[in-house]
């Protein structure tokens, strides 16, 4: 009657060491976007002359990056009181300098905003996934 019990034993104690105990799993993070900044998220390109485009492309997670700007690397973006705010990151020597800028924004229409930057009067404007844009 020993035997049998202790070949049981046995077989069933590497089953329950190899179970690693991680606990629950947790919630996925959510980003709560006002209806303001639901607008938004998207790729917004400005056309430039010849059809060719930049802009960048936002995302509902606040993650933002780049269409066609090799000069910058975007990556966080979000919308607060009237502005735009886009999150910038560039190599400075061996580390990497991240600069938040916020930018007035003016929305035209569904497809379409006009975008202030910083000590200028004139606007930019940007278009919502422009077919006109010929991607490089």
């Amino acid at each position: 009657m020993f035997k049998p019990l202790l070949i049981a034993a046995l077989l069933v104690a590497p089953l329950t060491a190899c179970v690693p105990d991680t606990g629950p799993t947790p919630p996925p993070v959510e980003t709560t976007l006002t209806k303001e900044a639901k607008y938004f998220v998207g790729p917004w390109v400005q056309v430039l002359l010849g059809g060719n485009g930049s802009g960048f492309e936002l995302s509902a997670d606040g993650a933002a990056k780049a269409i066609n700007d090799p000069d910058n690397i975007y990556t966080d973006w979000r919308f607060a009181d009237g502005k735009l705010y886009l999150t910038t990151a560039e190599a400075v020597g061996n580390a990497i300098k991240t600069t938040e800028t916020g930018h007035r924004v003016e929305i035209i229409d569904e497809t379409s905003f006009r975008m202030f930057t910083k000590g200028s009067d004139w606007p930019q404007v940007y278009h919502y996934n422009s077919a006109d844009v010929k991607m490089q």
